[in-house]
């Protein structure tokens, strides 16, 4: 292993070795990495993090940590996804003013050309944008590349990214707020269930209740001269959602799908989902019981779409009710179920179904 490689990889553990450090080095590791002569200093696409090797070695072991990072939150930022009609250099000059002042204030060491003024402290990096002063910046060495890939795959793969590192900053128990303000917002907007669960799933649970009396709660008002039964009733203990996984469904929607079970397991808190992914068969029947869990399962499908084999594996399976997303790209044919079923269909307005709920949503 060479010298430079050494160093690169000292400079990872050391940023790991950091509290709360989970959600930045899960970024850190999903970019694919090159070494590249080419350029002055280092920079990153979206995807891609390169580096001169020489530049690199010549700084200390402190601003090494720091470069990766910064490189790694104009990622979280999204800065090479937002540039838009804007100056590209003076854009980039903004937003390292937002992450350089982000990360001194987190107390790591800035190499000494970065750019520093805390008198942008709170703002977005379009805000320090239009405050930046009109001057020459010629000389200035961008870190920011336009993606070589479709805009639109970059987004999507950098939204999995942050997913993926949200996800483990919570399980490694980082603290609250290591998270950037800005980020944690998209992140919010991108993961928060956007259907209101309590108010489609009122209905199943008042329909399957069975309000009774019964010793296995006994009424505590009287205790403890009497020993008397108390009102009870059952919940949605077993509810299987059907992720459509074919070639149809977009990344972003399938991301949305995944998203709103996110939100049943904690608004609704079921004793477990069965989450069961589908194109033209039963790809995968996962029991989920926790967010957690939710995280480790492993997608696949994308080939076509067939709504038989879920109905088949319904019947034969019997939840309680059975939630189906997808966007509605298939046909019914001769195998209805006596199990409660909501169709969960986007991008398809003229969807209607034989047996079961329709519900229509937005992205």
């Amino acid at each position: 292993m060479e010298e430079r490689d050494i160093a690169l990889s000292k400079a990872k553990i050391q940023l790991m070795s950091r509290p709360d450090s989970a959600f930045f080095t899960t970024i850190l590791f999903s970019l694919r990495f090159r070494w590249d002569e080419t350029h002055p200093t280092a920079y990153t696409d979206g995807t891609w993090l390169g580096i001169n090797p020489k530049w690199f070695m010549g700084l200390s072991s402190e601003e090494r940590v720091f470069l990766l990072i910064h490189e790694a939150m104009h990622v979280a930022y999204m800065h090479m996804l937002r540039l838009g009609e804007r100056d590209p250099q003076k854009w980039n000059h903004a937003a390292d003013y937002v992450i350089n002042l982000m990360l001194i204030e987190r107390g790591f060491i800035m190499p000494k050309d970065g750019l520093l003024d805390h008198a942008y402290k709170g703002m977005s990096t379009e805000e320090v944008y239009n405050k930046l002063p009109e001057k020459d910046r010629s000389k200035f060495i961008l870190d920011l590349k336009e993606p070589t890939e479709q805009t639109d795959s970059v987004q999507r793969e950098i939204e999995d990214i942050l997913v993926r590192a949200s996800i483990q900053s919570k399980m490694q128990n980082d603290a609250i707020g290591t998270i950037p303000g800005e980020i944690a917002i998209f992140l919010e907007k991108l993961l928060n269930p956007k259907l209101p669960w309590q108010r489609i799933l009122q209905k199943y649970m008042n329909n399957m209740a069975k309000n009774d009396y019964s010793f296995r709660k006994p009424n505590r008002r009287y205790f403890p001269k009497y020993h008397l039964p108390s009102m009870y009733s059952e919940k949605l203990m077993n509810i299987a959602i059907a992720v459509d996984a074919s070639g149809s469904v977009s990344d972003a929607e399938f991301l949305r799908f995944i998203s709103e079970t996110n939100g049943i397991l904690k608004m609704m808190k079921p004793d477990k989902i069965t989450l069961v992914q589908f194109d033209t068969e039963i790809k995968s029947v996962d029991e989920v019981k926790s967010v957690q869990e939710l995280s480790k399962v492993k997608f696949s499908g994308r080939g076509g779409t067939l709504i038989s084999p879920v109905i088949q594996w319904a019947n034969e399976n019997k939840p309680q009710l059975l939630l189906v997303f997808s966007d509605g790209q298939f046909r019914f044919y001769e195998y209805p179920t006596k199990i409660p079923v909501v169709w969960l269909i986007h991008g398809k307005p003229d969807f209607t179904a034989p047996y079961g709920k329709v519900i229509h949503y937005e992205m």
